[in-house]
């Protein structure tokens, strides 16, 4: 039924005018109010059978008997991959999103807090941005300083963010000039390498060595294995996720409910869960920007809302993502373009670090 749906170009339009009605005046759509939006003419009865028929297919849905109708979720979804025409931003839009995260000054991190603050001012919806994971990061050069009592000092230099300190402790007492060869080898073997490939390829090394004794590649792994470098997969760190605008995006009248409203707030409070539905929507799709609409999202809380993100990349290779959340109702062909843009700036900006 879908498919006829969107190989008929009168459904197709049809459908098309609802969706951009209903985003636009958040009223149900009656036949009188959607027959000046259609670029044919059609008659009232006409447009009657054919909402008749989009809601019998489970497009439409009427939320009083005498009221017009809603697109469902299954109306944005189609709209969304098969209606829509692409838009662009407007040139004012793209020259303020230009010269807002340019003039980002403070490194990757803060280019971050600024793309999220941007999305949400110019979407007036959620803005996200997740950074990668330490484990995502890309080594450029490492550094290992002896403290006392087993403690180690690592000083990671990764793209994309700048530097990343943090202390360990081994089981057994090292040298410095030990630490200084484990460092050297890292340096020399896997700059370029993504922390995690680098845990990933030591281990093997290790373990094809078998009875073969390699200090310098047993004192590397001892500093994986105490998480210097790269957790265990199983115990895997978030990347940093930035959030901004949720204030905002609770005022829209879909969000009339004072527990459904607490609800929506404290899921963008719980970092971790909204890390997990930002990384399930971009494994759900191919390259390019991905939305999730209302009840794709197993989240309960976020069923009534929208996500759109896109990922941006650091020498060709995906270590983050920009999205928005927004109500159902969200102008989804202008906030995808905005995604998409806001997504290639910063990678362009990014290989600038």
């Amino acid at each position: 039924m879908q498919h006829q749906i969107t190989s008929d170009k009168r459904r197709r339009d049809l459908l098309g005018a609802i969706v951009r009605q209903y985003i636009s005046s958040g009223a149900p759509v009656g036949s009188k109010t959607i027959a000046a939006a259609l670029p044919d003419p059609l008659s009232s009865a006409t447009i009657r059978n054919c909402m008749a028929e989009l809601e019998t297919a489970g497009l439409l849905s009427k939320p009083h008997p005498s009221a017009g109708r809603v697109p469902t979720d299954l109306a944005y979804r189609l709209y969304v991959d098969s209606i829509m025409a692409g838009a662009r931003l407007t040139p004012d839009t793209e020259r303020y999103i230009d010269q807002t995260l340019e003039r980002n000054s403070g490194g990757p991190e803060q280019l971050m807090a600024s793309t999220s603050r941007l999305l949400a001012e110019v979407s007036r919806c959620v803005g996200l941005v997740l950074g990668p994971a330490s484990s995502e990061k890309i080594l450029e050069h490492i550094n290992f300083v002896k403290l006392s009592e087993q403690r180690v000092l690592v000083v990671i230099v990764a793209r994309p963010n700048l530097i990343e300190n943090k202390v360990v402790r081994l089981e057994e007492e090292v040298s410095q000039a030990e630490l200084d060869r484990a460092a050297e080898y890292l340096n020399s073997e896997f700059r370029g390498w993504s922390l995690r490939a680098i845990r990933v390829q030591v281990f093997r090394r290790l373990e094809e060595m078998k009875s073969v004794c390699d200090r310098i590649l047993s004192n590397v792994a001892e500093l994986f294995s105490v998480g210097a470098l790269a957790s265990d997969e199983a115990d895997e760190e978030e990347g940093l996720l930035f959030v901004d605008g949720a204030s905002q995006m609770v005022e829209a009248p879909e969000f009339d409910g004072l527990h459904q409203v607490r609800n929506l707030l404290a899921t963008f409070e719980q970092k971790a869960k909204l890390v997990r539905i930002v990384n399930a929507c971009l494994q759900s799709s191919g390259p390019g920007v991905r939305t999730i609409i209302g009840r794709e999202n197993p989240e309960s809380e976020m069923q009534q809302c929208a996500l759109i993100v896109a990922p941006f990349h650091y020498r060709h290779r995906a270590v983050g993502a920009v999205g928005v959340v927004g109500p159902t109702r969200m102008e989804y062909d202008r906030a995808i373009r905005m995604v998409d843009y806001v997504a290639h700036l910063c990678s362009r900006l990014l290989s600038l670090n």
